[in-house]
């Protein structure tokens, strides 16, 4: 049994890895949008909160800061193309301030480790 303490990701090749990463961010995209474009949802608050969660995830996790957005909103704004007008800049605007959360939190934890 190999004595290999690094965590599950950094002993994944990096494609992989990186190809998890950008399905986790579509997954939680066409979550958030399938909980949104529900009857009777009506809480905004929720979804921009599992937007900002999402982005910054993703970017904390090692997707970059400017896809996580693009990946995690991207379905919200496919499935409410007819309806969103402005709104389709807040969400943007959310999901970028994730993802710039999340890749500064990650260049925090990267710069202690080394």
């Amino acid at each position: 049994m190999g004595s290999d303490r690094r965590p599950l990701g950094a002993r994944l090749p990096k494609r992989l890895r990186t190809a998890a990463l950008v399905l986790f961010a579509i997954a939680a995209g066409c979550l958030i949008a399938a909980m949104d474009t529900r009857p009777g949802w009506d809480d905004t608050g929720v979804t921009a909160g599992a937007l900002f969660l999402a982005s910054g995830l993703a970017s904390a996790l090692g997707v970059p800061w400017w896809l996580a957005p693009v990946l995690v909103a991207g379905p919200l704004l496919v499935a409410e193309i007819r309806g969103l007008g402005w709104g389709a800049l807040l969400v943007i605007g959310i999901s970028l301030a994730g993802a710039g959360v999340g890749a500064a939190v990650r260049a925090v934890l990267r710069s202690r480790a080394t």
